[in-house]
């Protein structure tokens, strides 16, 4: 009898374990009723893994610096697309504006003064005019234009962050402190010409909104980030950020000149050089220590 059982027990056993709860198959979130479909990676119900609390004691160096995030790069093609919703997927700029009209988040004017920027109250943009951002209006007889920015004009984005040494941890660590989006699009100059479109245009950049970074790392952690090598293995865009998954070059760092840019001073390839040489001395930094 106990050989009986032990039979029915190695036969059913793997059976078991390959049968779901509910009879629901993993390709029915492709179908009809795929919002009924409850994922086991369910990133509505992710919780924020906060950063490790560091006393300021502990800081024994930092430094803020400023890099780009060129979303026309490949590797950063992932915060690009889709530029549109596309299987409940969004492009980080989708996603802050979503997060922005529904009070999630709050965005701040890009209000420049010494070449820095603080997040004051008095710069939180209102959700209504989010879109009317940036906006040109050209007026002729009888007719007019406006011209409003599109997800696809974001093609950079500036991050501003930290850099610190936790003597604690013996660590070198960063910590974004903001976002900015860039736009980059062509600003037309009057009305349409006798032959029509296209107008007469010029090629314009501008900052068009900061997000607080610190306050936006929960809202980020619930949206996920289409990975390119496995459809499986989604990370959220907090992660994507958290994790430096992104390609950047550096354009500003802290310094005594009023936290000027590089291109202030150099140009072409010696702006280059200049952001190298600042990634440079931030990691050398945590290398000559223990060197040391």
């Amino acid at each position: 009898m106990k050989t009986i059982v032990k039979t029915l027990l190695m036969v059913l056993l793997p059976l078991l374990g390959f049968t779901q709860e509910g009879n629901v198959r993993f390709t029915d979130q492709y179908g009809p009723f795929y919002s009924t479909y409850q994922q086991d990676n369910d990133f509505a119900n992710r919780k924020l893994i906060a950063y490790p609390f560091v006393r300021e004691a502990d800081v024994m160096w930092k430094k803020i610096t400023w890099e780009i995030i060129d979303l026309r790069e490949k590797m950063n093609h992932p915060i690009y697309y889709p530029i549109d919703t596309l299987h409940e997927r969004k492009s980080l700029v989708m996603a802050l504006a979503d997060g922005i009209k529904s009070g999630e988040l709050f965005a701040f004017r890009p209000s420049f003064k010494n070449n820095a920027f603080e997040f004051n109250q008095d710069n939180i943009i209102i959700p209504d005019s989010l879109t009317d951002l940036d906006k040109n209006v050209i007026v002729w007889p009888n007719n007019t234009l406006v011209q409003r920015w599109k997800p696809e004009e974001i093609t950079q984005i500036l991050v501003k962050e930290v850099w610190y040494f936790d003597r604690k941890t013996s660590q070198l660590n960063s910590e974004i402190i903001g976002l900015c989006l860039i736009r980059e699009y062509r600003k037309y100059l009057g009305p349409p010409t006798e032959q029509g479109f296209p107008m007469d245009s010029i090629p314009r950049m501008n900052y068009l909104f900061w997000i607080y970074y610190p306050d936006a790392r929960e809202y980020l952690s619930k949206i996920p980030v289409y990975n390119p090598y496995n459809n499986t293995a989604l990370y959220s865009f907090d992660d994507l950020f958290v994790n430096r998954k992104f390609k950047s070059y550096f354009v500003r760092e802290a310094n005594v000149y009023n936290d000027r840019l590089i291109t202030d001073y150099v140009t072409g390839r010696a702006a280059q050089l200049e952001s190298e040489k600042i990634k440079k001395e931030i990691f050398d930094y945590e290398q000559d220590l223990w060197e040391n």
